[in-house]
């Protein structure tokens, strides 16, 4: 975020006849860093591959497809690493050098969650108790979110991945980032001889008409959470009880319903980790799995285990 203190400061409010004088500066000041920002962003989006910052520099990933993780409790660890990635960048700023940690800045968390409907803003606070109820005596959980988009199911067969990470240091605005999320998810699918695609609907689709992958992202000070939902060999009964998205004249698909194979979620995890590495321009890999962050993470889940 632009900080306006730096400036700011230098004019003390009794010095009233400064002030004009200050908010002429501040103004130019922050349209020279939206400048800066957006005219290194493809306004097409239409690149193939992302242009980072910082090409060397991984993305760490984080495995616990095979946990079925509570919904709560991915929103827990999804809050402790934006705060993470948030103090990262303060201490950046203010020491005026690299971070040096021993995971890297950017996480992506890869889940799959027992069987849950969202409600994202679109509709937050406008779902009625009645049909809330109804889906909960389904056997699934039910919770209302900040992610975009509007009602969807999450549960086992489907490979959740939730990338938080800073926007600005692969150039891409949120627009740009969203479809970076998309053209992961298309060149995924490829791997697997499915031809997925966009369409004037939101997420990934097989045609026009059958969705493979959800898609709804939040984004606070830069740093983004949540992410993608792909239907690897998830249970598709349980989208009959919604109109998914909003969506009644669509249906829903998945990797295993279009090739009429079994593919489950932990097969199609590398292969959705190396089209994040292809797509967002830099490796990508596990984290130390003893290290400080993974000793985080388990105790939030050992936390909501608990609970």
């Amino acid at each position: 975020m632009l900080l306006k203190r730096p400036i700011t400061t230098l004019f003390k409010k009794q010095n009233q006849q400064w002030q004009p004088i200050a908010n002429s500066i501040l103004c130019r000041y922050y349209q020279q860093q939206q400048s800066r920002y957006y005219s290194n962003t493809s306004d097409s989006c239409a690149a193939s591959t992302a242009n980072p910052l910082y090409p060397e520099r991984p993305i760490g990933y984080i495995d616990l497809v095979r946990e079925k993780v509570p919904y709560d409790a991915g929103l827990q660890i999804q809050t402790y690493l934006v705060n993470r990635r948030h103090a990262i960048n303060k201490q950046k700023q203010q020491e005026q050098k690299e971070y040096k940690g021993e995971d890297p800045e950017d996480i992506i968390i890869f889940l799959q969650h027992p069987p849950t409907y969202t409600a994202g803003r679109r509709i937050r606070g406008r779902t009625e108790l009645e049909e809330e109820q109804r889906l909960r005596r389904l056997g699934a959980d039910y919770y209302e979110t900040m992610r975009g988009g509007q009602i969807t199911y999450h549960g086992p067969g489907q490979l959740i991945a939730y990338p938080i990470l800073d926007v600005r240091d692969y150039q891409i605005n949120v627009r740009c980032y969203v479809s970076r999320l998309e053209k992961t998810i298309i060149d995924c699918c490829k791997e697997f001889g499915i031809e997925a695609n966009t369409t004037d609907n939101t997420g990934v689709w097989v045609g026009q008409d059958a969705k493979i992958a959800a898609l709804g992202v939040h984004l606070q000070r830069y740093v983004s959470s949540h992410g993608v939902a792909l239907n690897c060999n998830v249970d598709l009964k349980w989208y009959q009880h919604i109109v998914p998205c909003g969506l009644a004249d669509k249906r829903v698909t998945s990797l295993t319903d279009q090739v009429k194979k079994e593919i489950t979620p932990q097969q199609t995890l590398p292969v959705l980790a190396h089209s994040f590495q292809k797509l967002f321009g830099v490796p990508v890999q596990p984290v130390q799995p003893n290290g400080t962050l993974m000793r985080e993470v388990n105790s939030i889940l050992m936390a909501a285990s608990s609970s």
